[in-house]
C-alpha cells in the first residue's frame, strides 16, 4: 500500500492553529488539491473581483502541482465553487474560464462549476479544487 504524502507550500501561513490541514495530498500517482481561493499566502483577499480571485486560486493550484513534482498538463479535473452573485452564472463562468486559460493555457481537463450559498467569508468569490495524475 502506498503512503499518503501531505503537501503544503512552505510560505503558507496557517489559517487556523494548529493547522492540521494540507493544501494537497498525494497517494500513489494521484494528487488531490484542497480548495484554493482568491487569498494570498498571508490570507489577504485579492482585490479586483471574481477574475482576480480566480487568477490567484489558479496560481496557487499551479504552485502546488509544481511543488509536488508535476506540471500543468497533469491536471485531470477542476471543481469551481462560485459564491452568490448579481451576475449570471455564465458571466461568472466566462471570467473564471479566462483566468484558467491565462494560468493554464491550452489546458484540457474536466471541469465542474457549482454556485453555492456561501464560501468561507463573504469576500471570497471562488474556491477551486483540483485533481491531478502525476
Amino acid at each position: 500500500m502506498s503512503k499518503v504524502e501531505r503537501i503544503t507550500r512552505p510560505h503558507m501561513k496557517p489559517l487556523i492553529g494548529p493547522y492540521g490541514l494540507a493544501e494537497a495530498v498525494r497517494h500513489g500517482s494521484t494528487l488531490t488539491i484542497a480548495g484554493q481561493t482568491g487569498m494570498t499566502s498571508d490570507h489577504q483577499i485579492v482585490a479586483g473581483g471574481l477574475k482576480a480571485q480566480a487568477l490567484q486560486a489558479f496560481r496557487s493550484i499551479r504552485e502546488i502541482i509544481e511543488l509536488a513534482g508535476g506540471a500543468p498538463e497533469n491536471l485531470v479535473h477542476l471543481t469551481w465553487y462560485l459564491a452568490p452573485s448579481q451576475r449570471s452564472f455564465m458571466e461568472d463562468a466566462i471570467d473564471v474560464t479566462a483566468a484558467r486559460n491565462e494560468i493554464f493555457p491550452g489546458l484540457v481537463a474536466g471541469s465542474t462549476a457549482v454556485r453555492v450559498a456561501a464560501l468561507l467569508t463573504p469576500e471570497i468569490l471562488i474556491e477551486v479544487q483540483a485533481e491531478c495524475a502525476l
